[in-house]
């Protein structure tokens, strides 16, 4: 197994762990979280599923299931997070800055990129398909 294919493997991980915990209180409490999203000016209605995404979206990113996508939807969902609370508070993630977010971005562009043997995806053969050179 290559460099890339380690970094990528414990990239995504590592991602999933950090949404699966941060996304079950979240699910467990969601009225706290429709609230806080209120307050800090996106739509209630966003919490559930965004906390279904962390939770079962962190379980498929372990397990190396459809990695792209949801990698995918976690950058997304990262940049949302970064414009709409964070961005305004600065850069410092103690000060509940950008820092962290970007982090997580940077992260998951490795499982974006390269899907790993150690994967449910690569293992079912769901990766990326590269075309056929053309023929002359």
């Amino acid at each position: 197994m290559t460099r890339a294919y380690w970094l990528s493997t414990l990239s995504r991980v590592f991602c999933g762990c950090v949404f699966l915990i941060h996304g079950l209180p979240k699910l467990q409490n969601l009225d706290g979280t429709r609230m806080f999203f209120d307050n800090v000016g996106i739509p209630a209605w966003v919490a559930m599923p965004i906390a279904f995404l962390e939770v079962f979206g962190g379980v498929l990113l372990i397990a190396g299931l459809l990695t792209r996508i949801v990698a995918g939807l976690f950058i997304l969902e990262m940049m949302g997070a970064a414009l709409f609370v964070h961005l305004e508070r600065g850069w410092d993630v103690f000060e509940g800055g950008v820092e962290f977010n970007i982090a997580l971005i940077l992260l998951l562009l490795g499982p974006m990129l390269v899907v790993g043997p150690l994967s449910v995806d690569h293992v079912i053969g769901f990766r990326k398909r590269r075309s056929a050179a053309p023929t002359p």
